[in-house]
């Protein structure tokens, strides 16, 4: 298979109607070419169905790796983009990356939209576009709490991390209207193990990821993640199982010095260096039996310089006609209207931030597929708002002047840099 001619496909593709779309702009491929596909093509992989997920990828993506599996190693590697790794690989063509991609495959994909971590992982897990399980971003309108919230600890916007919906009733097991991959596979009696960071045990958001999971582990350090890994298959030999890890550096690295920084470089390398030592030079020929390595992402990231924001202060009559301040995400901002305002909004947007964003109107950015297909979930239009931006090249919205210099990297849009992600697959036992 050509993967140049795969990437080039991503990059251009446009459906019907979204000819028009910016150049830059990555259509998620959830028909089999995306992290939307991971959960069906595991599920089947391992004899299980997952109910109302996207298809599995597409059969030649990975070929003859499927054959004989009964172990796969899911590791999600937070904003690790397919520009940033390609540009890192050419760099240090030595790492255990290249040798994995020259035995099994090395190829892009595309992530779901929106390209944010609380939205992509639900998908990654239950195999479900945003549009069916409605965590839609990283800050939400939820209409059943009359409130604006973080989708991590869920608590409000302003007291973020606090995690006050819990104290109030917030079941985050039932958040999420469709199974986990997890589910499924317990049904079949094969069993989810995952590692994630200690941080994380717990959050809603972890819970509701990992409904069905037999063990989770947390981990403080780098080494420790990578050992804890091992560790679950060695313990667990000759038993089928999905183990899945998350590890959050080159994301946190990303929003603080920029996705082209060296400190990206150096986190990858030193990611590929304990992957090699950490996990994969302690397994025994038993550990690696019938394995599948997976390793993929949920995004990339994009620079965003203090000079591309948009700051919803400098905008007053635009502010005026909302009834809050936009949320979502600050690469794609939901902007909710007050009552009659609309068509002031809507024109406001077009003549004065139109060069920043592109604009959909709810309606329009449901029928567009760009959140997937499906049953959508009850509260998506309430959650979404009424006109959506999308961000054109390195633009973003924030609502006050002291947030524009916060963080040089994010994601959310649809720009090649935060919708490309690698896919990295390899049997253990080759």
């Amino acid at each position: 298979m050509d993967f140049i001619d795969l990437e080039q496909d991503l990059r251009s593709y446009r459906p019907q109607g979204l000819a028009d779309l910016p150049v830059n702009f990555v259509y998620p491929r959830y028909e089999g070419i995306s992290v939307a596909n991971l959960a069906a093509t595991i599920t089947q992989t391992l004899g299980g169905h997952l109910p109302g997920a996207m298809p599995p990828l597409h059969s030649e993506l990975l070929g003859a790796l499927l054959d004989g599996v009964e172990r796969v190693v899911l590791i999600v590697v937070d904003a690790l983009g397919w520009e940033q790794l390609q540009w890192v690989l050419k760099a240090h063509p030595e790492t255990i990356f290249s040798r994995l991609a020259q035995q099994g495959r090395l190829l892009p994909i595309t992530t779901a939209f929106l390209s944010t971590t609380t939205s992509v992982l639900n998908t990654i897990w239950t195999g479900c576009p945003s549009l069916q399980h409605g965590l839609l971003a990283f800050e939400l309108y939820l209409r059943e709490w009359a409130m604006a919230v973080e989708a991590i600890s869920f608590s409000t916007v302003n007291a973020p991390f606090a995690g006050l919906l819990a104290n109030w009733g917030f079941e985050a097991e039932n958040f999420i209207p469709v199974p986990t991959l997890s589910q499924a596979l317990k049904a079949e009696d094969i069993a989810t193990y995952a590692v994630t960071a200690r941080s994380l045990v717990g959050t809603p958001l972890s819970q509701m990821q990992h409904r069905g999971v037999k063990e989770i582990s947390g981990y403080g350090f780098a080494s420790e993640f990578w050992w804890l890994l091992g560790q679950v298959l060695r313990e667990h030999r000759g038993e089928r199982f999905v183990l899945s890890g998350y590890w959050s550096g080159v994301d946190s690295l990303a929003h603080h010095y920029g996705p082209l920084d060296r400190t990206g470089e150096l986190e990858i390398c030193s990611i590929a260096q304990l992957l090699e030592m950490g996990f994969w030079e302690g397994l025994s020929a038993a550990d690696r039996k019938g394995t599948l390595f997976l390793l993929t992402a949920d995004h990339g990231q994009i620079t965003t310089p203090s000079r591309a924001a948009v700051v919803l202060q400098d905008h007053p009559q635009l502010r005026d006609a909302l009834f809050m301040p936009p949320l979502g995400e600050s690469r794609v901002p939901f902007f909710y209207v007050r009552p009659g305002q609309y068509t002031f909004v809507w024109n406001y947007l077009h003549k004065h931030l139109g060069k920043h964003f592109t604009f959909f109107s709810r309606q329009a950015l449901i029928e567009s597929g760009l959140l997937g297909t499906g049953t959508p979930h009850p509260e998506l239009g309430y959650r979404l708002g009424d006109i959506i931006g999308i961000a054109r090249d390195d633009a973003y919205l924030v609502r006050d002047p002291a947030l524009r210099s916060r963080l040089r990297g994010r994601h959310g849009g649809l720009d090649a840099a935060e919708m490309l992600v690698p896919l990295l697959a390899a049997r253990l036992d080759a």
